[in-house]
């Protein structure tokens, strides 16, 4: 199987991990594998980091190739033309879209190709409504198979008409050999992390839909409780100025560490992880925290509301309610023994339902599907 995996975002985050993570796992099978990314993007960044540039014409079994080109925007629909000669060119049996600014030049692309085009998958992650206008079409009528990560996301693409039979509830996953919490001694008594204060950690960029103005607020209640409780937070984004204002009234405990390429040390010091999304498709970095065996207090939104069940291997709060989270972190807070049951059973979750290779089985057994045109 010879896959294009399309990723257009500049800066870093969960649909990388995904986009990377599943490419790199189809090399690793021997399939052939091609990322094409925006030029620019934290993607290309890392992808250099790991290894030299590879044309279209290398094929060798189990490398990652990959190329960059700009994507987006206006300036990324001219260059469909250029998307559409390397496609003609690596006659991939799957162009797989990763991010939906990528959709417009991919599918210009495709249309060309006419018959010959190969087959169009699209992942989608969020769970915005879905504008009735070309991204509506793009779903309906030029992808073969429409990828949600959530029940959540699937419903939006129904509200926007897009056929039943073209979408596929296939989640995100998360490398549990990787983020496995015995690779790390937090509670190893006598350790440096077994003495830290009360703990909360919570990642993703900082921008107005993740909801972390609302941690902070509830960051600033808890800590009237437990003063000594900190919160770390991982991730630059827009609303970083805004939100290190609003830290100021928190007084001392809330610390921003900024991007973090390994997250996994930072959540094995971690009592408890927070999402307090307004909006979410799913939530990579709640899966990550999962898989760590960590409890997870988040908001009943989206795919989160899929992803951790409530009182089982987390809470689930009102989004957008500083009390409800205030009083949820201090629940778990108040009570390790409880806590440390939740983390466990969200490990035992992340590893029977969304290890990385439970899902790239699926995602190829998609791909398999669509090339038969079945």
């Amino acid at each position: 199987m010879f896959t294009v995996h399309i990723d257009s975002n500049r800066t870093w985050g969960g649909g990388q991990e995904q986009s990377l993570g599943l490419a790199q796992a189809l090399a690793g099978r021997g399939h052939e594998a091609y990322l094409i990314t925006q030029r620019g993007s934290a993607l290309e960044d890392r992808l250099r980091e790991m290894g030299g540039f590879r044309g279209a014409l290398s094929k060798q079994p189990g490398d990652l190739r990959w190329e960059s080109m700009p994507l987006r925007g206006l300036i990324g629909a001219g260059y469909s033309l250029r998307l559409d000669r390397r496609l003609r060119q690596l006659r991939p049996d799957v162009v797989h879209l990763h991010d939906s600014a990528a959709q417009l030049p991919a599918m210009l692309a495709a249309v060309r190709r006419g018959r010959s085009r190969p087959r169009v998958i699209a992942t989608r992650r969020n769970d915005f409504p879905v504008p009735r206008g070309m991204r509506a079409v793009l779903y309906r009528r030029l992808c073969d198979r429409v990828i949600c990560v959530s029940e959540a996301v699937l419903e939006r693409l129904l509200e926007a008409n897009v056929p039943a039979e073209r979408l596929v509830v296939i989640p995100d996953f998360v490398d549990c050999q990787r983020f496995d919490p015995s690779l790390f001694q937090a509670g190893c008594p006598g350790s440096a992390l077994a003495q830290r204060p009360p703990t909360i950690v919570s990642v993703g960029r900082l921008t107005r839909e993740k909801g972390h103005a609302v941690l902070l607020g509830a960051m600033a209640k808890a800590k009237c409780s437990m003063p000594h409780a900190r919160l770390l937070i991982c991730g630059t984004g827009p609303e970083e100025a805004a939100l290190a204002r609003q830290a100021e009234q928190v007084t001392q405990g809330v610390e921003f560490l900024g991007f973090v390429s390994d997250v996994r040390p930072v959540l094995a010091a971690a009592d408890l992880f927070a999402m307090p999304s307004l909006s979410e498709g799913l939530g990579v970095a709640a899966l990550e925290a999962m898989a760590m065996a960590k409890p997870v207090v988040a908001s009943a939104t989206g795919g989160l509301r899929e992803l951790v069940l409530d009182s089982e291997t987390g809470l689930l709060v009102p989004p957008g309610d500083a009390d409800a989270l205030a009083e949820g972190l201090l629940v778990l807070l108040r009570d390790p023994a409880r806590a440390q049951r939740m983390g466990q059973a969200g490990r035992q979750r992340a590893l029977a339902h969304y290890d990385r290779g439970l899902i790239v089985d699926r995602v190829l057994a998609l791909y398999r599907e669509v090339v038969s045109g079945s």
